[in-house]
């Protein structure tokens, strides 16, 4: 896929499909009758999710609970794939918060963002039936899918800010303080013991201070090193609260999450957010942090630029919550116009991050749009290291 010249002209298409789409070993096949089906259900879900956030209704519930158990008959219809069962795995969780006769607004937002995020994945993955190497879903039916799931988007509320800061404390009361009460009556002072005191005894002599030794060697200290494996995709969204990044592990990922400005990361089923954090078997300190990244899916950004984020998280042993500790590396170059198969950007930072016994680290990397509140998505490999010493 890439963008377009479209400087001359009035009418163009901003996406267009090359040869290399056939290089991508993950397809969806899907027939046009099942194209159309989804096309139709995705401008229901635009009215139904508006709709029911503006009125959280038992009807309006009700309607948009019917249109995801269609959603999920219709992903049951196609092949099995990454994409296809991601969707699923999500789909099955809106539908059991929805059964609630109150379902938890905020987690229902959480939700339906990492739902629109894996649906990016899903439609560049479409291929229509019979497959050939010119099967690809045509790009005006591409930007139409892409244009509901903005829709989508903008129909669905963020997620609750961080709570604001404490307000002053109020003035002290008026009132008049009340009286001292009277002392206490002193008790009376116990007797002295009338035993002997013991001799002090002789001081020994004091020993010679022995030569000092000479300073050890600083240890360089450990290296600990992150990769994901497979290629993560990472999406921003209007306003950042819910934009969503990937939690890298040694050699695998686990993608999308949740990426709340300065807020915790938290390990659980709902959302699902899987553990890849590893246990710090002793005292120690984080001096420094390296990032690479590199770009697996042709994106053309009309708009800003995309720069990589990584951020070191930690949560005490008995926690599953994780927090932001440190400064956070921002990959240097970042991304603009036309973003090429294999561009790439690093950067490397100093860190003083102290860790105690048996806290959990936890890498993230994300994605910002400096200057520019825009929705982007962006796919790479993603691999990093740490010091610890």
């Amino acid at each position: 896929m890439k963008h377009n010249d479209c400087f001359d002209h009035n009418n163009c298409n901003p996406i267009v499909f090359s040869a290399d789409c056939c290089k991508n070993p993950q397809s969806v096949p899907i027939t046009r009758e099942q194209l159309s089906q989804l096309i139709t259900l995705l401008n229901s879900l635009v009215s139904a999710i508006s709709a029911f956030f503006a009125n959280p209704s038992n009807a309006n519930r009700l309607v948009l609970l019917d249109l995801f158990n269609q959603f999920l008959i219709f992903l049951n219809s196609l092949l099995p794939s990454p994409e296809v069962n991601f969707l699923k795995q999500l789909t099955q969780s809106i539908i059991v918060l929805l059964q609630s006769p109150a379902p938890n607004l905020g987690q229902l937002s959480t939700l339906l963002q990492q739902f629109y995020s894996a649906l990016a994945q899903f439609f560049f993955a479409l291929d229509l039936i019979p497959i050939s190497c010119n099967s690809n879903v045509d790009s005006a039916t591409l930007q139409l899918l892409f244009n509901l799931l903005i829709q989508l988007i903008n129909a669905t509320p963020g997620a609750t800010g961080p709570t604001g800061p404490t307000g002053p404390t109020g003035p002290t009361g008026t009132g008049a303080t009340g009286a001292t009460g009277p002392t206490g009556a002193t008790g009376p002072t116990g007797p002295t013991g009338t035993g002997a005191t013991g001799a002090t005894g002789a001081t020994g002599a004091t020993g010679p201070t022995g030569p000092t030794g000479p300073t050890g060697a600083t240890g360089a200290g450990a290296v600990i090193p992150f990769a994901s494996g497979g290629p993560v995709a990472l999406a921003t969204v209007l306003g950042g609260l819910a934009n969503t990044g990937a939690l890298l592990g040694f050699g695998s990922s686990f993608f999308p999450v949740i990426v709340p400005p300065g807020g915790p990361i938290t390990i659980g089923p709902v959302p699902p957010v899987f553990d890849f954090a590893f246990v710090a078997p002793r005292a120690g300190t984080i001096t420094s942090l390296a990032g690479f990244f590199s770009v697996t899916v042709a994106v053309a950004l009309a708009l800003g630029s995309i720069q990589i984020q990584m951020q070191l998280y930690s949560a005490p042993a008995a926690s599953n919550t994780f927090t932001p500790v440190g400064t956070p590396l921002l990959l240097t170059p970042a991304f603009s116009g036309l973003i090429a198969i294999g561009a790439t950007s690093s950067g490397i930072i100093g860190e003083a991050i102290a860790v105690a016994p048996q806290d959990k680290i936890l890498l993230v990397v994300s994605s910002t749009t400096p200057g520019f509140d825009i929705a982007t998505a962006i796919t790479g490999f993603a691999s990093a290291g740490i010091t610890f010493v």
